[in-house]
C-alpha cells in the first residue's frame, strides 16, 4: 500500500500528521482562548472579552480549513489504500490461471469476489482509521501532559497514564474474541452472496425444476447462520460497550476529576499563597478542560484497541488470501486436487506430486508418450467416450489449466492452442469483441485484420446479419442474452477463425447448428491449417476426421486411425 519513501501515499500521510498536530494546537488555543472570553464576561472586563472574542472569530477560517483538509487526507489515503492493494491483488489473482485454480484446484479460498471488493475497503478505511484515532490521541497525550506538568505538577499526568495502561490491557483481553468472530462473520456474508448469486446464475434450470421452494430453504439457512452469528456478535459487542464505556470513557473522567482537583484542594499547595481567586478560577478551568481532554484521549485509545481487533479480522483474512494467491503462482495447491497426497501414509512418498511432470513446448505437434498419444499439424482427433471417462481432463491438462502430476508433454504454447467448449463466453462489449475475444480493438489492428475480414466471418457462419440488425461493430448488448444459443456456438467458430490456432479443442460445441454449417467449419479449419480435438456424438462429425480417441472411464483407451470400418461401425 506504500510502496517506496517518497510516493503520494506518503504525502497524505504527513498531511493527516500536519492537520493532526495542527488540530492538536487549535484545540489547546481554543482552550486558552475560551477560557480568557470567560474570565472576560465573569470579571466584566469587556477589554478582556473583546480582544479575545475577535480573536476566536478572526482563527475560525483557519481551523474549518484544517478539520477539513485533514478530512481530505484521510479520504484520499483510504481511497489510494485500496487502489494500490487491489492492483496488486488482481495482477496476482488474474496472473495466468491463478482464478481458475482458486475455484478448482484449491479450496481454501470460498469467496475470493467478497475478498477482492468488501473485504480490501474494510480493511483499508480500518487501517486509515486505526492511524487517525492512535495518532491523533497521542498526540494529544503528549502535549496535554507536556501543558498540564508544568500547571499541576508531574503526578496527575503519571496517573491518568498508569490508568490508561492498566485498563488498556484488562479491555485488550477481554476483546480477543472480535477478530476471531469478525473472520466469521465476513465467512457467512460470502456464504450468503454465494447461494444468491447462484440463484441468478442459474435461474433457468432452477424454475424448470420448479425448484424455488427448495433453493428458498437453502437461502434461508445459509441466511440463519449469518444472522445467528451476527445476534452473539452484537450481544458481545453490547457487553463490551458496557465495560469499554465504564472503564475508558466514565472512570477515567472520575479519575481526571481526582487528579485535577488534588492541587487546588489541597490549601497547603504554593498557588494558594500567591494567586487570586479569579487567577486560581482561569487556572482551574484552563487545567481542567486540558485534563478532560487528556481523560478522553486516554479513552480513544483505549477504544481503539476495539478497532484493532476487528482490523485483526480483516488483515488474517487479507494475508490468507495473499499467501494462498502466492502459493498458487508457485503451482503449490491444496486438498482438492491433490489428496492423494494426504491419504499417503505420514512415511511415504506422495503418489501424484503437482507440477512435478514436464511441458515443452513445440509447434504443430501435441505428443504424450506414455499414452502413445501424437498428433501432428492436419490431423484431426475425434474423441468419444462415456461422461466421466476423462475427456474433459485431458483438455484442461492440454489447455494447462490442470498441472502436469508425471511425464512429459510436448505442445504449442498456449496461445497457440484454443478451446471452445459447448456454451460459449460472450464478453462484456462490443459486437467486434465477441469475435476478436480476448484481444482488444488495438490487438486487432496490430494483426492487420479489417473489420472486412471480420464481416466475412460472420458470413461464413451465418451470422451476417447480426452486423445488419446492429448496425455497427460497435454497438454494445449483453449478448448472453441477445444470442441464442446456435447463434453463440457459431460467434465461437467465428472467433476461432479470426484467432487461427494451430490447434482447437471443440467441445460439444456445434450441438445446436445445422449440419450444413457445420460441415462448412470443419471444411473451413482445414483450409486454413487449424487441427481439431472435437468432442461430440453426432455421427456426421466422423467424416471430417483422421484418428479417434476412444476413452472407455477405467483407464484404458484406444487410438486408433479412422477407416471406412471405423465409419461405419461409428455410425
Amino acid at each position: 500500500m506504500v510502496p517506496r519513501f517518497f510516493c503520494l501515499e506518503t504525502g497524505y500521510l504527513l498531511l493527516i500528521a500536519t492537520m493532526l498536530v495542527a488540530r492538536t494546537y487549535c484545540d489547546v488555543w481554543m482552550i486558552q482562548n475560551g477560557t480568557m472570553i470567560e474570565s472576560g464576561i465573569i470579571s466584566r472586563d469587556i477589554t478582556l472579552f473583546k480582544t479575545h472574542f475577535f480573536s476566536y472569530i478572526s482563527v475560525i477560517p483557519g481551523i474549518a480549513l484544517v478539520n477539513n483538509f485533514l478530512k481530505l487526507g484521510l479520504n484520499e489515503l483510504k481511497l489510494r489504500f485500496r487502489e494500490r492493494l487491489t492492483k496488486n491483488l488482481y495482477d496476482q489473482y488474474l496472473q495466468g490461471y491463478t482464478y481458475y485454480k482458486m475455484g478448482n484446484l484449491d479450496n481454501r479460498i470460498a469467496n475470493a469476489d467478497q475478498l477482492l471488493t468488501q473485504d480490501v475497503e474494510k480493511f483499508c478505511n480500518s487501517v486509515v482509521d486505526l492511524y487517525s484515532n492512535l495518532s491523533k490521541p497521542l498526540l494529544d497525550i503528549g502535549l496535554y501532559i507536556f501543558k498540564l506538568t508544568s500547571a499541576i505538577g508531574a503526578q496527575g499526568p503519571a496517573i491518568m497514564m498508569a490508568y490508561l495502561l492498566i485498563s488498556g490491557l484488562f479491555l485488550t483481553r477481554l476483546r480477543r474474541p472480535i477478530g476471531r468472530m469478525t473472520v466469521t462473520e465476513q465467512r457467512y456474508e460470502g456464504e450468503y452472496r454465494y447461494v444468491n448469486s447462484r440463484l441468478i446464475t442459474n435461474s433457468e434450470e432452477i424454475a424448470f425444476y420448479n425448484g424455488n421452494m427448495r433453493e428458498k430453504q437453502t437461502i434461508h439457512a445459509t441466511f440463519k447462520k449469518l444472522v445467528d452469528h451476527l445476534h452473539n456478535f452484537i450481544f458481545f459487542r453490547f457487553s463490551m460497550g458496557f465495560v469499554d464505556s465504564i472503564i475508558a470513557k466514565y472512570i477515567a473522567t472520575v479519575v481526571g476529576y481526582l487528579v485535577v482537583s488534588r492541587p487546588f484542594l489541597n490549601l497547603s499547595d504554593p498557588r494558594h499563597l500567591h494567586s487570586t481567586h479569579s487567577e486560581l478560577l482561569e487556572d482551574y478551568y484552563q487545567s481542567g478542560r486540558m485534563l478532560l481532554r487528556m481523560s478522553q484521549a486516554l479513552g480513544r485509545i483505549v477504544l481503539a484497541g476495539r478497532e484493532m481487533s476487528r482490523l485483526s479480522g480483516f488483515t488474517a483474512r487479507i494475508t490468507e488470501l495473499i499467501k494462498v494467491l502466492k502459493e498458487l503462482n508457485a503451482g503449490k495447491y491444496e486438498r482438492t486436487m491433490v489428496s492423494q497426497q494426504e491419504k499417503a501414509g505420514a512415511g511415504e512418498k506422495p503418489l501424484l506430486v503437482p507440477g512435478s511432470g514436464q511441458i515443452i513446448n513445440r509447434d504443430n505437434l501435441i505428443n504424450r508418450c506414455d499414452l502413445c498419444l501424437q498428433v501432428s499439424s492436419g490431423t484431426n482427433v475425434l474423441v468419444c467416450g462415456p461422461n466421466g471417462c476423462g475427456k474433459s481432463s485431458l483438455f484442461r491438462v492440454l489447455g494447462e489449466l490442470w498441472p502436469l502430476f508425471g511425464g512429459s508433454l510436448t505442445k504449442p504454447e498456449r496461445g497457440k492452442l484454443f478451446y471452445v467448449p459447448q456454451r460459449p463466453y460472450m464478453t462484456l462489449g462490443t459486437l467486434r469483441d465477441q469475435v476478436i475475444y480476448p484481444d482488444t480493438y488495438e490487438d486487432q489492428r496490430r494483426r492487420g485484420i479489417s473489420d472486412l475480414v471480420l464481416k466475412e466471418y460472420l458470413d461464413n457462419v451465418q451470422l451476417g446479419h447480426i452486423l445488419e440488425r446492429e448496425g455497427s461493430w460497435d454497438t454494445v448488448q449483453d449478448w448472453m442474452d441477445v444470442l441464442s444459443g446456435g447463434e453463440k456456438q457459431r460467434m465461437a467458430m467465428a472467433r476461432l477463425f479470426y484467432h487461427k490456432p494451430q490447434f482447437a479443442i471443440l467441445d460439444e460445441c456445434t450441438s445446436a447448428v445445422s449440419v450444413d454449417v457445420e460441415d462448412y467449419i470443419y471444411s473451413h479449419c482445414r483450409t486454413v491449417g487449424i487441427s481439431l480435438f472435437t468432442v461430440s456424438h453426432r455421427k456426421s462429425l466422423w467424416k471430417h476426421h483422421e484418428y479417434y480417441l476412444h476413452m472407455d472411464g477405467r483407464g484404458n483407451y484406444e487410438f486408433k486411425p479412422i477407416t471406412e470400418e471405423t465409419i461405419q461401425f461409428g455410425s
